[in-house]
């Protein structure tokens, strides 16, 4: 597999994203040959129309639909019919050839036909050679024949292929295309908020927040995907969704990534998968993006032409490798495909921004409509505004209150701008068999759970093999604000973050003692009347169904 020589720790403007560095040394043979011409082919791609691309992008809203962030221009380039091809003094073959797409935020190829011999290296690099990627293998080739580069920043690149004399066989290679990205994933424009991308609003809650401490597990769950594929008519493009490394009975570390059938643009598409792809600190503006498997096969999926037709899932096992520098870090998030469901938290990329995290208000479950027993439907927290789901964010998971995954992100109406908005979330449980499916690659049920053990659950694990049991604390007691404090006429109003549900309030003395208990109805401001306590102080706790909210109150009559 492909070695990361080097990445770029690059700095421009605001732009402060961390790139890991590589000890690897093997460089290109170029590199250490000072009598080789540095003249070399140049290829220039037809100039991209921004505001065309801005238009097509801007009627595209749904959820329902993956977010483009790249295009791409078919060459069909080889060894061949492109480049410059000398004979080195050992008798080998040097060929060479520079893209430029004027305008790239970010570069890459896309290869195909590609079977070159073990003895031969094929580079990737920037002509500052600064970035340097490879050397590239057949190993690196994908199930449908395909791979793409590493990103290269800038509009940019070099490819690069030495063959020795004395190679096994003769290689060959076609490359396919060359992509654009047109989105700011570098954050060099003041109003892009990640290196991949840009959230819409700005009610989205980092990941590296107090809110999300408790979801640390299945935070680590999720990562960010970049898929590439040639669409008939459309041509090529560079789509963005959310998934989440996922569990199975055997707890073999089988690198599975949950997300949705939708995102999925093309059959032959490639896939990139970006991990702890997150903010450093809360409101922080440092983070980390470059930590990429490449490469990935689909394994099952709902295969739904019509999104609700079916319960919209995707299941993808990672052929890259994972690096050593994040690969202990990895969650596999484990499920509940039992049908029961809690409220909990969405983790998702929306716009394809850094981590972050959404709060459930409410969820139901619909039996009858186009939306039967195959999706959750969704509400969020907006008293505050506790985060909401974007184009970007599909595919997220939706995890119940003990941090088990039990659906994923198809569609809705839910935006910043409108945080009322419901989403809706393929149900673990239908993707389970999706209706008694007989194809294997169309249920979540022979790859999770392939012994048939029946298990209707399992816990999350992290890489090192540790289960994680803690996952059942995720209901934490959360405070609320008692108003007015001290207590003067036996009418309070208590505001906090509460999911609107019955619950059970409970008042105890400072001596432990219960002393009231009272049915209520909380919402995100209610009151309440204590006019039957006496002066002194009080603990207050309110149990609802899924966490558990303490304060404390003095009566002061």
């Amino acid at each position: 597999m492909k070695k990361i020589i080097s990445l770029l720790t690059f700095f421009a403007l605001s732009l402060s994203v961390l790139y890991a560095q590589s000890e690897q040394t093997e460089r290109p043979y170029s590199f250490s040959q000072k009598n080789i011409s540095q003249v070399i082919d140049v290829q220039v791609m037809p100039s991209v129309d921004l505001q065309k691309l801005e238009r097509e992008d801007a009627e595209v809203v749904e959820k329902s639909a993956p977010l483009r962030a790249g295009v791409g221009f078919s060459v069909n380039h080889n060894l061949l019919n492109a480049g410059r091809t000398d004979v080195t003094a050992d008798g080998g073959t040097l060929w060479r050839t520079k893209y430029v797409s004027e305008g790239s935020i970010m570069t890459y190829v896309v290869f195909e036909q590609f079977d070159i011999p073990k003895e031969a290296k094929l580079f990737v690099y920037s002509p500052d050679r600064e970035q340097v990627y490879g050397p590239y293998t057949n190993d690196d080739v994908q199930s449908v024949g395909r791979f793409e580069s590493d990103n290269i920043i800038g509009d940019e690149l070099i490819v690069e292929y030495y063959e020795p004399a004395d190679a096994s066989f003769r290689g060959h290679f076609q490359i396919a295309a060359v992509m654009h990205t047109y989105r700011d994933f570098l954050d060099i424009n003041s109003d892009a908020k990640g290196p991949h991308g840009d959230a819409e609003g700005d009610c989205h809650i980092d990941v590296a927040c107090p809110d999300a401490q408790p979801w640390h597990y299945p935070i680590n769950s999720v990562v960010f995907l970049s898929m590439t594929a040639y669409i008939p008519d459309e041509g090529w493009g560079m789509f963005l969704c959310t998934g989440a490394m996922v569990n199975n009975v055997r707890m073999d570390k089988t690198p599975y990534v949950l997300s949705a059938d939708h995102c999925v643009s093309a059959d032959d598409q490639t896939f990139k998968f970006y991990f702890n792809y997150q903010l450093n600190e809360c409101g922080g503006t440092t983070g980390i993006s470059s930590r990429v498997a490449n490469g990935g096969t689909i394994v099952a999926r709902s295969n739904a032409t019509n999104t609700y037709a079916s319960s919209d899932f995707l299941l993808v096992k990672i052929t890259g490798n994972l690096g050593i520098a994040y690969r202990d870090s990895i969650f596999f998030a484990g499920w509940d495909r039992s049908g029961a469901f809690s409220v909990g938290t969405c983790v998702h990329h929306p716009g394809g921004d850094w981590k972050k995290i959404s709060f459930v208000k409410s969820i139901s479950a619909p039996t009858t409509g186009s939306y039967a027993n195959k999706f959750f439907v969704v509400s969020w927290l907006t008293n505050p505004n506790k985060g909401v789901t974007e184009q970007g964010s599909s595919g997220s998971p939706l995890f119940n209150s003990h941090g088990l995954i039990i659906g994923t992100l198809t569609g809705g109406s839910s935006y910043c701008y409108y945080p009322t908005g419901k989403d809706n979330y393929g149900r673990m449980s239908y993707h389970w068999t999706n209706n008694n499916n007989s194809n294997a690659a169309r249920k979540l049920q022979p790859w999770l759970d392939p012994d048939n053990t029946g298990a209707t659950s399992l816990k999350g694990m992290l890489y090192t093999g540790e289960i994680i049991t803690s996952v059942e604390d995720y209901a934490q007691s959360s405070t609320f604000q008692v108003i007015p404090n001290p207590v003067r006429d036996g009418i309070v109003t208590i505001q906090g973050e509460f999911y609107n549900e019955n619950a059970t309030c409970r008042i105890y003395n400072a001596l432990g003692q219960l002393v009231m208990t009272q049915r209520i109805q909380t919402d995100a401001s209610f009151t309440m009347n204590v006019k039957g306590l006496d002066n002194g102080i009080y603990f207050v706790d309110i149990q609802g169904s899924e966490r558990n909210y303490k304060s404390k109150m003095i009566i002061a009559k």
